[in-house]
């Protein structure tokens, strides 16, 4: 009995060996027979010289027949396959580069059998510079009472390189735009710079600082019969007329509460008796300015006394 299960324990590990032994030659056989894969690969622009640009639109991937055991090409992907378009020699005006099968990036034991297109036919331009005037773009609205004033970006102009042709017609360059609404006192703001159109790109740094000077809104108001008053030492100078007309200009808010009250107008008496036309002095509140007074002189007589 022992000697039964011991030969049928040993017919075991030999019948295991086989299958694994099998499973092996067969793995050899199917795996190592060689294949072909088709795969498309992006193509990577590389050392394009320096101040050069591409001019015209290229192809974006390529198409490759992969060779190999099929064993290694089942378990592949385009990620491991690298394709570069090497500009490192090319010249101004039009390149025709050829894409050698040999020079594809791709895992050990695998070739290219073909690439398609095999050329590709690349135009370079020299780059142009221009210096661009900022120009800070806004939206919204200052507070109410509030306008914008004084705008400053820092700095003034910038730098933007491109092909010749396309520098010709930019002539501005724009910041994102910036929120004016609800301001109301003056601030300053670090903006990006918009990507200009076309084949133009900013040589420097893409931001700026912009500085915003908000201000109160300025307006005018006409005040009509203000009194004229007299100061000086004559006693019963007579001003004709006794009333003038103004139109005082200050924050628009602030004229709207202004009161006829708050201003005044005085005539300094001559000392010595007779007529005089004599221009009256008005005194306003702070941030209030006369633009007109009506009239603009006083006729003032002072009697003599006996």
């Amino acid at each position: 009995m022992r000697r039964f299960k011991d030969i049928l324990i040993k017919d075991l590990w030999i019948k295991a060996f086989s299958i694994i032994f099998a499973f092996f030659l067969w793995f050899s056989i199917v795996g190592g027979e060689s294949a072909e894969e088709f795969f498309t690969i992006p193509l990577t622009i590389v050392k394009i010289p320096e101040n050069m640009i591409i001019k015209n639109e290229l192809v974006d991937f390529v198409n490759l027949r992969v060779r190999g055991q099929k064993a290694v090409l089942n378990s592949l992907n385009a990620k491991q396959i690298t394709v570069e378009l090497n500009l490192k020699d090319a010249k101004e005006g039009e390149n025709v580069i050829t894409l050698f099968p040999e020079e594809v990036k791709l895992p050990e034991g695998l070739s290219v059998v073909r690439i398609s297109p095999s050329q590709v036919t690349v135009e370079l331009s020299k780059l142009a510079e221009k210096a661009l005037p900022v120009e800070p773009d806004f939206f919204g609205t200052a507070a109410k009472g509030y306008e914008i004033g004084r705008v400053t970006a820092t700095p003034l102009k910038v730098e933007v390189m491109g092909l010749k042709e396309a520098l010709k017609d930019q002539e501005k360059i724009k910041t994102a735009r910036i929120d004016l609404f609800g301001k109301n006192r003056s601030f300053s703001v670090e903006a990006d710079l918009k990507p200009p159109s076309g084949n133009v790109y900013i040589k420097g740094p893409k931001k700026v600082q912009v500085d915003v000077e908000i201000l109160e809104k300025s307006g005018r108001r006409e005040f009509r019969n203000i009194p004229v008053k007299g100061s000086g030492p004559s006693d019963g100078a007579v001003f004709h007329p006794d009333k003038v007309t103004l139109v005082i200009a200050g924050p628009e808010a602030k004229l709207t509460d202004m009161l006829p009250s708050m201003i005044e107008v005085v005539i300094q008496e001559p000392e010595t008796p007779g007529a005089f036309d004599l221009e009256p002095e008005v005194t306003l509140p702070e941030g209030f300015q006369v633009i007109r007074i009506s009239p603009e002189k006083i006729r003032v007589k002072v009697e003599k006394h006996s």
